[in-house]
């Protein structure tokens, strides 16, 4: 089967629609969106050398070689894999070179200003490797699709992989990225690196953050402040636990300007500045809470900012507002609304 995407034209055995079972030239149709967003993340970087860690088909690979100005390098340990990136990086007359060897060895040979982890399961085994392959001043890009660990959602999961607690709850998708940033955080410390998060998205079945890896003891030091954390009974409301959820990462998880251009140039995903915030209110929570009627996010929203408050909608929760005003405040606002 020929498939199109961007301007690559590569073959597959089979085409898959979610995460599916992984097989010879593994080709994911729903990281499209994944692929696009990350080729306007290397250009906006000016980024030239790149590692594809996980090539399945070489698409990703062959898109950012022939899109981009990078030079690729694509990591294949399956041999029957590698022959089809092989083939399909002749197919496409790309520059791209196709090495059949473990993502880890081919760190060992040489560093790169982006390494993409895009892993079939948890990005955890590649953490460090990639950490340790990027140049100074360089990239990051890691998929994760263990949602079940990450979200808390199979407790001892998240325990056993990621030594964190996470309740399954409103945030967990939000808590999900922060967790995965915050643990990057933590081995990147360990390594003597530091990480600055520069664009961070949910998106179905995925999460994907790109970081940019600095090196140094001392500014791994600083990063590692902002990986504690996080009860939602005292941050909140006494509608939530008390509980103390993470380590997680509790800094900004985008830079907005590098954010904006990129969502921007692809139109798949809205921008919002304020996903910076720590948390959101959900209007759903406190109406089930308080035991009323949920009045139209719209209308709330205005209201917050007919107070002098910022607010915006998030990409966790579609009746999730990110503000400065409390969720004391917004149950007020939404009770204020029902009245009238």
């Amino acid at each position: 089967m020929i498939i199109k995407e961007g301007e690559a034209e590569i073959s597959v055995p089979e085409i898959y629609h979610g995460p599916g079972k992984r097989g010879a030239g593994f080709y994911n149709a729903d990281q499209k969106i994944n692929r696009d967003i990350t080729i306007e993340f290397i250009k906006r970087m000016g980024i030239k050398t790149a590692l594809d860690g996980f090539g399945g088909t070489g698409i990703r690979g062959i898109r950012i070689a022939k899109e981009t100005n990078a030079s690729v390098t694509i990591a294949e340990v399956s041999p029957e894999s590698y022959r089809i990136v092989r083939d399909n990086i002749e197919r496409n007359g790309s520059h791209a070179t196709a090495v059949n060897d473990t993502f880890e060895c081919v760190l060992q040979h040489g560093s790169f200003e982006y390494v993409d982890i895009d892993p079939y399961g948890s990005p955890v085994p590649y953490i460090d490797a990639a950490l340790m392959g990027v140049k100074r001043g360089g990239f990051l890009g890691i998929t994760a699709t263990d949602q079940t660990a990450l979200t808390g959602s199979v407790p001892h999961k998240t325990r056993i992989r990621y030594d964190a607690l996470i309740q399954n709850d409103t945030f967990r998708h939000e808590m999900g990225i922060r967790l995965l940033i915050g643990y990057t955080a933590k081995r990147a410390a360990a390594l003597g690196r530091s990480i600055e998060p520069m664009l961070s998205i949910w998106h179905g079945h995925y999460y994907r953050i790109f970081l940019k890896i600095e090196k140094g003891f001392q500014s791994a030091g600083r990063m590692i402040r902002e990986v504690g954390y996080v009860n939602k009974h005292d941050i909140h409301a006494d509608m939530y636990p008390d509980v103390e959820e993470g380590p997680v990462w509790k800094g900004r998880i985008q830079e907005n300007e590098v954010a904006r251009d990129v969502l921007e140039s692809t139109g798949h995903i809205n921008f919002n500045s304020e996903e910076n915030r720590l948390l959101f209110c959900d209007m759903t929570d406190i109406a089930r809470f308080r035991h009323i009627s949920l009045p139209s996010v719209s209308s709330v929203i205005d209201k917050i900012r007919e107070a002098g408050y910022i607010a915006a909608r998030t990409m966790f929760s579609p009746t999730g507002i990110k503000t400065d005003a409390s969720c004391a405040q917004i149950e007020e606002m939404m009770m204020d609304i029902l009245r009238h």
